[in-house]
């Protein structure tokens, strides 16, 4: 029987609950003036319904505010309760913690030095816990809604002292980023730190600047703050302990592993909220108490509704009759799915590297087409029958061209050679094999060979599958592994069909687009720029398949391209199977962030046009970035040392309903985590938009997870759908290649390469 846990903990009032509450016309400037002037006496909420602000009088002896006054019963009247909590809450940590926000409330843990210790280091650099605390409701049958608090642990980096008294120490800050301080609208909160510019000289104590905020060409270095993002951190407890330093990181490293897994999680929780129970006194108002429960688990009547989805079903042949839930065994066993019809059988492979790494290129590509029999992983060989058996294909041709050196124009030079010989000779290159390297993700634009390749090979409607020469260079023990995932994503790149997902029998036509995002910026303070991929995948005859259209726009014209591409899709689905007017449609988004009347706007404009008369839709926002935790309890780790990784963590298919609009959904648990620093495995939130018209919760937090396991990038499930994963894949390789003069945006707009999976 499953045994979870939740950091969530159930809240209750005890004492006078009914009590009078003022209301009065909402402004946005009244609400804040309000909140300004009477924070220690009352609690302030905007209720949406009749537009109004509601003050609740939390003092003893204070008076609701506004001109007409309402009686509540706080103890039925949850929709006040997170506002009541977090002023609580706020309360209770005042003098007694270093509060960094209060919504959601955020504290800092003693300032014991935390996790850092050396006796060389000036006391106002540290590393220390930090307790968030949010106020969350879910949703039992019947619509019960049940409040309480979740807590979830965090490690921050602090560097308290100035610019200045680096400079005194002997820190040099030329190069690095600064930070101004700013006192917040709530003096109980610690000055809030903003990025102001990199510094580039100093003159007179005067930090002069580039790359920097408006205003803020120089400051003095006793007004501004080093940043105390991880490798700056790092960097200057590097020149401070010299040598000694890289012992005293890995020992606060440790500690902090140690925090974030999940014993020390679940401890450092249940210690936060008896401290609130014991130490703290939380009031709702004067003469109500807060109760705080113990966390939830699956014996509690109040633990929400839970199962565990099956592992998603692939299909390896057009008929259906080859099947499997594990994409590796099912590749081996049944071959692609399109094994009888793919073409061409004999590929023509571009191999382009540094002529210094011709020799280990060589050994590893001849590992990749013909594969590894001695190589095994307990009594399995994860990768004997390589990329030309696992795939039935023929013997490829195979062409070097070497780079000099590691730069752009040699390796654009060298593409240069194989589009010229393929010219001469009169034939197509299906694939190019570029060797790259991890520096190479540093180079922007025109000065990164790996996106100079690409635009180079792309515009000509070549495969490109780049390999890090890092990974060329693991043990064969490891690289076995690494070559599932890069022989899965380059037949897929050629325009193979290594699987399909089977989709469960419905009446309604369904169609499932997701929309992701990558931001670019030439620089940390200057604009960003984001652009959103889109991605569509329909069903038909039992089996989920992915539209060959693909699109990549900036934010501002998303909701266009959003129209576009479903006015394509469905038109072109609806041809395909022979739809009806009448027939019924299902339209699923899933989305990177919540959506807005803009998606609905398109999809109504999407509807009319097409004339299609009965079609429902959902917006499902996947959230990976949430303050849920949860903790199996029943999970020792995994591993044959120690420590073992995943200690408490979920397995991946866990699903936790939170109501009608919320679910929490693992799709990466223990058995996906690589190493035991890797922590805890986080759930993903799911939220369903209150507009949407389709509503089934359990049918879109399932279907999402099987997208999960449709991945054609890595044989092991990705951590998110294929619809947001391959929609980021997209925004982001083309914001890349946007960057390299001459690249043409037509060539996957129009090309045939646009038609693959060219993006994995």
């Amino acid at each position: 029987m499953s045994n979870y846990t939740l950091n969530f903990a159930p809240i209750s009032l005890s004492g006078k609950t009914t009590i009078f509450v003022g209301t009065q016309p909402y402004s946005k400037e009244g609400l804040h003036e309000l909140r300004q002037q009477y924070r220690n006496s009352h609690v302030f909420r905007r209720r949406g319904m009749d537009d109004t602000i509601v003050d609740i009088p939390v003092a003893a002896g204070a008076e609701p505010l506004g001109n007409l006054q309402e009686e509540v019963d706080l103890s039925q009247a949850k929709e006040h309760w997170p506002q009541l909590l977090s002023a609580a809450l706020m309360r209770a940590f005042v003098g007694a913690r270093d509060i960094v926000s209060d919504y959601p409330v955020t504290v800092l843990g003693s300032t014991m030095r935390g996790l850092l210790f050396h006796r060389d280091l000036p006391p106002w650099i540290e590393r220390r816990t930090s307790l968030q605390f949010d106020t969350r409701s879910h949703y039992l049958a019947g619509g019960r809604r049940v409040v309480g608090l979740v807590c979830e642990s965090r490690t921050r980096n602090l560097i308290n002292g100035t610019c200045a008294q680096l400079l005194e120490l002997g820190v040099p800050i030329l190069g690095r980023y600064v930070q101004v301080e700013r006192g917040q609208n709530d003096n109980r909160l610690v000055p809030r730190r903003t990025l102001i510019g990199r510094v580039t000289a100093i003159e007179d104590g005067v930090l002069i600047l580039d790359d920097h905020a408006d205003g803020y060409d120089r400051i003095a270095a006793t007004e501004a703050f080093p940043e105390s993002r991880a490798e700056a951190f790092d960097d200057i407890v590097g020149f401070l302990l010299g040598a000694k330093a890289r012992p005293v990181l890995d020992e606060a490293e440790n500690a902090a592993r140690q925090l974030h897994a999940g014993p020390g999680r679940k401890r450092q929780i249940e210690e936060a909220l008896g401290f609130l129970r014991g130490k703290a006194k939380l009031e709702a108002v004067a003469g109500v108490e807060i109760r705080i429960g113990a966390l939830i688990s699956t014996s509690d009547r109040d633990f929400p509704q839970t199962e565990t989805m099956p592992k998603p079903v692939l299909v390896f042949d057009p008929s259906s009759a080859r099947k499997d839930d594990w994409s590796e065994r099912g590749l081996k066993a049944s071959g692609p799915y399109d094994q009888r019809t793919f073409s061409p059988k004999k590929l023509n492979i571009a191999v382009i590297c540094q002529a210094k790494h011709e020799g280990q290129v060589d050994r590893f590509v001849a590992k990749f087409l013909d594969g590894m029999p001695d190589s095994v992983s307990g009594k399995k060989s994860r990768y004997s029958d390589g990329f030309i058996r696992r795939f039935n294909l023929e013997k490829p041709s195979v062409a070097f061209f070497t780079t000099p050196t590691a730069s752009a124009n040699d390796y654009v030079h060298a593409s240069h050679k194989a589009l010229q010989q393929a010219a001469d000779e009169g034939f197509k290159w299906n694939l190019a094999l570029v060797q790259v390297e991890e520096e190479f993700k540093k180079y922007d634009g025109e000065d990164n060979p790996y996106y100079a390749t690409k635009a180079v090979l792309l515009k000509r409607d070549i495969a490109v599958q780049s390999v890090r020469l890092e990974t060329m260079g693991l043990s064969d023990a490891n690289l076995m592994y690494a070559m599932n995932h890069v022989s899965l994503a380059t037949y897929a790149k050629v325009g193979g069909i290594p699987w399909l997902l089977a989709a469960k029998q419905t009446v309604a036509h369904e169609l499932v687009i997701g929309l992701g995002s990558h931001t670019v910026s030439g620089s940390r303070i200057g604009s960003h720029k984001r652009f959103v991929g889109i991605t569509t995948v329909f069903s038909s005859d039992g089996s989920y398949l992915l539209s060959d259209k693909t699109a990549v726009v900036p934010f501002e014209k998303y909701a266009d391209a959003l129209y576009d591409t479903l006015k394509r899709a469905i038109t072109q689905v609806r041809k395909q199977d022979n739809w009806r007017s009448t027939d019924k449609v299902r339209l699923v988004f899933h989305m990177f962030k919540p959506p807005k009347d803009t998606e609905a706007g398109a999809v109504k404009r999407t509807v009319d046009d097409l004339g299609l008369e009965n079609v429902t839709f959902a917006f499902v926002h996947i959230a990976p970035s949430n303050p849920y935790i949860v903790f199996d309890n029943a999970q020792p780790g995994l591993g044959y040392g120690d420590p073992k990784k995943g200690v408490l963590g979920p397995s991946r298919g866990l699903h936790i309903k939170l109501g009608d609009y919320e679910s929490l959904v693992v799709f990466s648990g223990a058995s996906e985590l690589k190493q035991a620093s890797d922590g805890m495995p986080r759930p993903c939130l799911l939220k369903l938009h209150r507009h949407s018209t389709f509503k089934d919760m359990t049918y879109l937090s399932r279907q999402a997870f099987e997208f999960s396991g449709h991945s054609w990038r890595m044989l092991a499930p990705e951590p998110f759908p294929i619809t947001i994963r391959y929609s980021d894949l997209i925004a982001e390789r083309l914001a890349g290649l946007a960057d390299v003069p001459n690249w043409d945006a037509e060539a996957v707009q129009f090309g045939q390469i646009g038609r693959t999976l060219w993006f994995l």
